[in-house]
């Protein structure tokens, strides 16, 4: 009986314990065959995505493009598509597209296309980011069983993932730069195509997990990788409401946490609902909190699987998407397939299935991240009878000027009711995402701030 309880007490020890990623012969690839993040450098062998050249430079300055302005104007002006995948030709690339994306051109025949584009891999960092990817494949480490993490600082957290966990980290942790504002807006369109405004939206996000004037000993002090205030400007019920989002690296020691602000009792007040598959109110209940950015949050309900590497066809290069107005981009039942664009990429695929005597609206997720943005991509999520219930895309541009990979909007369908929700469309006059040279003090995140905020 004592050897049992030793047994299971050493069980328990090591399920608790620092894994670290890859060994130091397996990062020795890095800067060589695979890119300081992780991406392989080379191209596949069909020539259909090419070889990682260094991204887009600083010096990238297409017509029309006006620095500090909030938008990016499309470097690739003269690209066409190589091909059109509609109902007719589905087939043919059906190994390529995602579970949603063909059944969006079988729901929509007559009007749901995927224009496909040359690959370009637009996507550069800076050298500091690349230094720490480097360091982070030796340094940073899982805990809690995957749930948490040790070691990480300024990069990539597992340039070679070898868990689902571990991709899911690097999706939630990428690079966005160190501070950004957006400007922008929420849209909900309902089954029979009327679109409504759900959320004007001016939001401030830092990243202390990119502070330049941190290291991998003072990040671990604070151990908070994003803070987010939220203020509302439409529509005009919502108007002065606000909420503040703090993430942690360890949630199970730090757990992550939203305030709201309501002007009508001019008060602040937690909300431990915020999360799982709570439905957000901005976004009409189209989406849950544990699907923004495809996912986020803690990881604890799922087992996450890593199936490996996959050539798809994902949302990319989205630089007219990201310019377009509502009027130009929410057409009835889905986006406008003319401001869209696809190109093949490698992605990291991780299935998240749900843990026994766990509880969520949808047991079954498979997530696609792109190799070289790893926030980037799409994902499929089933309900409990086995029904494919919601597709979510979530496409990128390259901030050229600034060297950041910007994914942050997205746009997502619920199968079961036909309604669509697209946030974070920054298209159109007064909306826009800048980056910040500064980051606020962690001070500016708190519950009297948001307070002080609301009410101007």
């Amino acid at each position: 009986m004592k050897l049992r309880i030793i047994t299971l007490s050493m069980t328990l020890f090591a399920a608790s314990v620092a894994h670290a990623a890859v060994s130091t012969q397996e990062a020795a690839e890095l800067g060589k065959s695979l890119t300081p993040w992780g991406a392989e450098v080379a191209g596949n062998a069909a020539g259909t995505i090419p070889a990682y050249t260094g991204g887009l430079p600083t010096s990238t300055n297409p017509p029309g493009f006006v620095p500090d302005s909030g938008h990016w104007a499309n470097p690739y002006p003269d690209d066409k598509p190589l091909f059109i995948i509609n109902a007719k030709n589905v087939d043919k690339y059906a190994d390529q597209l995602s579970e949603s994306t063909k059944e969006l051109i079988k729901r929509f025949p007559d009007t749901y296309t995927v224009p496909v584009y040359q690959s370009r891999r637009s996507a550069k960092y800076p050298d500091w980011v690349q230094q720490n990817s480097l360091a982070n494949a030796t340094r940073c480490k899982t805990i809690e069983e995957g749930l948490a993490l040790q070691g990480c600082f300024g990069g990539v957290p597992f340039p070679i993932p070898k868990t689902g966990n571990e991709v899911a980290w690097n999706a939630m942790l990428h690079n966005q730069g160190e501070s950004l504002r957006i400007s922008g807006q929420g849209w909900y369109v309902d089954a029979k195509g009327n679109r409504v405004l759900t959320a004007g939206i001016d939001l401030i996000t830092d990243a202390p997990y990119y502070n330049k004037e941190l290291d991998v000993e003072k990040f671990a002090a604070i151990g908070l990788y994003r803070a987010q205030m939220n203020i509302y400007t439409a529509p005009a019920r919502t108007v002065g409401e606000g909420n503040l989002l703090r993430f942690y690296v360890n949630p199970v020691e730090s757990p992550n946490a939203t305030w709201n602000y309501s002007p009508g009792q001019r008060r602040v007040r937690r909300s431990p609902d915020a999360q799982y598959d709570f439905p957000v109110a901005t976004s009409g209940g189209a989406m849950l909190y544990d699907e923004v950015f495809m996912f986020s949050g803690m990881q604890d309900r799922y087992d996450f699987k890593y199936l490996g590497k996959k050539e798809m066809i994902i949302p990319y290069n989205a630089y007219d998407w990201m310019q377009a107005t509502p009027e130009e981009l929410l057409n009835p039942h889905h986006p406008n397939p003319n401001v869209m664009r696809w190109e093949l990429h490698r992605v990291n695929v991780v299935e998240a299935t749900l843990k026994p005597g766990k509880r969520h609206v949808q047991p079954k997720r498979r997530l696609y991240y792109d190799e070289d943005i790893p926030s980037t991509g799409m994902s499929d999520a089933w309900d409990a009878a086995g029904n494919l219930a919601k597709g979510i895309y979530m496409p990128s541009y390259q901030m050229y000027d600034k060297q950041v990979p910007h994914a942050s909007s997205m746009w997502l369908y619920d199968f079961a009711t036909g309604v669509y929700y697209h946030t974070s469309i920054t298209g159109g006059r007064g909306n826009g995402a800048f980056v910040r040279e500064h980051m606020q003090p962690i001070q500016f995140y708190t519950a009297e701030s948001l307070a002080r905020r609301s009410q101007r």
